[in-house]
């Protein structure tokens, strides 16, 4: 018998929604899918792509800046490092488990170095490049314990984890700053806050992962650590918080800025840029005697991230909404950055050598030509 057309339409509106039903059931009864995290070290190499290709090209276009790379993340980043010979960014944030290292030839991310457990809080190359390192956080239902990871820069080999100061599965294992001192040799860790008013300021010998001090009395860091003074001394610089010194040698608190500001700390120690919280100005000031040396402006929201060039002339600011270049000398802005996609976050850096300055701005990381940017300003 001959089924009619209405016939047909009648079975196929029965006959769909009960094999729809079906596949649904078998999929809820089939036993679920474990998310198996990869390997502690793992070191996973990521095939190119056309659509960051494509994308990298669009946005690059949309510009008349001096864009080296437009570099799509797969997951939103809030935190980077540039490698000192600017050919790598290294990117983390709250929701990333692996560290994301990005070609800035290739404009793409080319490797995954794995860890089986929390995000990805800060990232930091060595002065030598030799050696990357991750500072963990917590991630929820991944506790850890391995607060530091150490790899070799170049081949992506997990050379070792340093533990946190809790026992294990503590939230203040967190490690919320990371820097290395002049010569590469010793790690300074900032975690979260220590119960009873423990201290949270450490030091590592990064050949042997040895704790070799602690820095007292010291509170976590929301912000940035640096060393000055050749390494003799440990800045920790807060995100609209204070500026503390520490002496490495002894561990001993030797200066303190209570006021609430976001600082940076200019390469020859010798300055402090400061953008203070309450009215909004911009000045740089005498580290030792905290005295304005000059001011610069202000900003209508507050300031977020201050990085010195290295040559000390020059400072990236971003404020709420702003990401603007300040020539300190002559006291004012050479050029104010647009050409990036997408919000910029806690990730502001330059290349060692001066040529470079890059933003990890959520699925994006943006470099300039920096000597182009500061060329191109004083032409106009």
């Amino acid at each position: 018998m001959k089924l009619t057309d209405r016939a047909k339409w009648g079975i196929a509106t029965v006959a769909i929604p009960v094999l729809a039903a079906a596949l649904l059931y078998v999929y809820a009864i089939l036993p679920e899918k474990e998310d198996i995290p990869p390997a502690t070290g793992e070191v996973r190499e990521i095939a190119p792509s056309w659509v960051d290709r494509a994308l990298s090209a669009y946005y690059e276009r949309k510009t008349d800046e001096p864009i080296v790379a437009i570099i799509r993340q797969d997951i939103e980043a809030q935190v980077g490092a540039i490698s000192p010979d600017g050919q790598f960014i290294a990117t983390g944030g709250s929701f990333i488990r692996d560290v994301a290292i990005s070609s800035v030839a290739e404009k793409r991310i080319v490797r995954k170095l794995a860890i089986d457990s929390g995000s990805v809080r800060v990232v930091a190359y060595s002065p030598d490049g030799r050696y990357l390192v991750a500072g963990r956080a917590f991630m929820a239902n991944i506790h850890h314990n391995a607060s530091v990871n150490i790899w070799d820069a170049q081949s992506g080999k997990l050379i070792r984890n340093l533990s946190g100061p809790a026992g294990p599965g503590k939230i203040e294992n967190d490690v919320t700053a990371l820097a290395f001192s002049p010569d590469g040799r010793t790690l300074a860790v900032s975690y979260f806050p220590q119960p009873n008013k423990g201290d949270s300021v450490h030091l590592f010998d990064v050949s042997t992962g040895e704790r070799l001090r602690v820095m007292h009395p010291s509170s976590s860091v929301n912000g940035s650590l640096a060393f000055f003074d050749g390494g003799k001394y440990l800045g920790c610089l807060g995100y609209g918080e204070e500026f503390i010194a520490y002496e490495v040698s002894s561990g001993k608190r030797v200066q303190q800025m209570s006021d609430h500001a976001t600082y940076a700390l200019s390469p020859d120690g010798q300055y402090l840029a400061k953008g203070t919280s309450r009215d909004k100005i911009l000045k740089i000031i005498d580290r030792k005697t905290g005295r304005d040396v000059k001011v610069l402006g202000t900003a209508k929201g507050y300031y977020r991230v201050l990085a010195y060039s290295p040559d000390g002339r020059y400072l990236a600011v971003y404020s709420d909404g702003s990401f603007v270049l300040w020539d300190i000398s002559a006291g004012k802005i050479v050029r104010e950055l647009k050409g990036q996609p997408d919000i910029v976050g806690y990730g502001i850096g330059f290349d060692a050598g001066g040529c470079y300055v890059a933003a990890v701005c959520n699925k994006y990381i943006v470099m300039w030509d920096f000597k182009k940017l500061i060329s191109t300003a004083r032409a106009d």
